[in-house]
């Protein structure tokens, strides 16, 4: 992304377009990262996050090789040098989850492992906006999408089988907090 950055500004297409599509998980981990933090109790943001979600999810799972968004989300600019000092800060966390995550269980990854991994990815993501009604339900989804995320991200099929089973929490926990 670093060598797609020139002049003093940079459009959010020009950083998607550097972007290898198998970093696509990013843009699935990015809402959902905003959804676990108590912002997710905003109203109308669950609703927001979700659907960016299952909007990315089935770009992904669809194969694009690059996600679509509304052409006014495209053409935002960046400040060329605040993008640098956040992906200067990022660097740090970055090297920390490298040095501790492998590609573990890759075979999971094999048809139909990521697809199941994407389609709930998009079930949580259309869930989100019923679970309005219940505030920070949608918290526990957003967790599922972002372990679900990070696994696709670093090819490890241990964590999908993490988040997988973690879905089956989350519904779970989220039907009691329904009938309470």
């Amino acid at each position: 992304m670093r060598g797609a950055i020139t002049g003093p500004t940079v459009t959010v297409e020009t950083i998607l377009r550097s972007m290898d599509p198998a970093a696509q998980a990013v843009l699935l981990l990015l809402p959902a990262l905003i959804l676990v933090t108590p912002l997710s109790g905003i109203p109308g943001l669950s609703s927001l996050g979700g659907l960016t979600i299952a909007l990315v999810a089935c770009q992904i799972l669809l194969g694009r090789p690059m996600i679509w968004l509304p052409a006014f989300v495209l053409r935002r600019t960046l400040p060329t040098d605040r993008l640098h000092r956040a992906l200067n800060r990022l660097d740090r966390p970055a090297k920390f989850i490298d040095c501790r995550s492998v590609a573990r269980a890759e075979w999971f990854f094999a048809f139909p492992g990521q697809q199941i991994a994407l389609i709930t990815c998009i079930a949580c993501g259309l869930a989100m906006p019923f679970l309005e009604l219940v505030p920070f339900s949608a918290t526990t989804l957003a967790v599922v999408v972002s372990i679900l995320a990070s696994a696709l991200l670093v090819r490890d099929g241990v964590l999908v089988a993490l988040g997988l089973s973690g879905f089956g929490l989350a519904i779970f926990v989220v039907a009691k907090l329904a009938s309470s």
